[in-house]
């Protein structure tokens, strides 16, 4: 027994040295035959060479079977994933950085790793990836969802997901956003997607939708910016069902709401206005 833990100890150390000078084959072939036995460090090394030839469902196997041992190399299973997370990142490997993040997580699931996810989202988002920044924000959410660093993602995530024309998550989340927070940029961001859902659907010839959509934003009165539009798309809904008069006193609101009358909404509501009367 004695002679066998010693021949253990001396592969280790030559598998140590090998793994030095990054020949990670000859390191395996040291403690390979170790590879059934609960010893923390040789599964933790076996993981090592397995990770740096790039095997890195093999290296999950090894660094499993260590933690479920020791928490001994808990933290050194951890800053190998990362330093890999970090080196994909600085080369714009993001979906790279996320995989190795959630190696993380799987493998430590109480490390507390939503501040890599928030910026590897936050890469994504300002590099207009916003498929890969809403699969960063949506995990980073599920560990912290209500820190500041938080509650700024969630409204990019909304943005996100309106780009990514999934509007009725984005709907859900800016409406959440909307009455915990009362701001007029959360009033903003949900009036632009009640906005895009009422034009999809009024393109789609689904009146009764897309005028329930156009009268929310009518009923808050808010944003100016939209209202206007609004006002034109009721119009709009009000004359395909030939209501005219309903139709005449939405477009005479697109005109009251731009007196200057200057604009597209505006020069296509006096068309319309100047048909309406036509046909009275």
């Amino acid at each position: 027994m004695l002679v066998s833990c010693s021949n253990k100890a001396e592969h280790i150390a030559n598998a140590r040295g090998y793994i030095k000078i990054w020949n990670y084959n000859r390191a395996l072939t040291e403690i390979i035959f170790y590879r059934k036995t609960k010893d923390p460090e040789i599964q933790y090394l076996l993981g090592y060479c397995y990770l740096k030839k790039n095997e890195f469902g093999e290296a999950a196997i090894y660094f499993k079977k260590s933690l479920a041992n020791s928490d001994i190399f808990e933290d050194s299973v951890i800053t190998l994933y990362n330093r890999l997370s970090e080196n994909a990142m600085k080369i714009g490997e993001s979906e790279r950085a996320l995989f190795f993040y959630g190696e993380i997580a799987k493998l430590v699931p109480m490390y507390e790793q939503a501040s890599n996810l928030f910026l590897i989202g936050n890469l994504n988002f300002d590099n207009g990836n916003y498929p890969a920044s809403i699969q960063a924000y949506t995990k980073a959410l599920a560990i912290d969802s209500t820190s500041k660093q938080a509650r700024r993602t969630k409204q990019k995530l909304v943005k996100a997901l309106f780009e990514s024309n999934s509007l009725y998550k984005a709907l859900e989340l800016a409406q959440e956003q909307y009455e915990n927070l009362k701001t007029a940029a959360n009033l903003l961001q949900l009036s632009e997607i009640h906005f895009a859902l009422g034009n999809n659907l009024f393109n789609k010839g689904l009146l009764d939708s897309a005028q329930a959509f156009f009268e929310l934003i009518i009923s808050m009165q808010e944003p100016k910016s939209l209202l206007d539009d609004a006002y034109f798309f009721v119009g709009e809904i009000y004359l395909k069902r030939n209501n005219f008069d309903k139709a005449l006193e939405a477009y005479k609101k697109v005109l009251r709401l731009n007196p200057y009358e200057k604009g597209e909404v505006v020069r296509k509501t006096k068309e319309r206005i100047k048909e309406i009367k036509e046909k009275a």
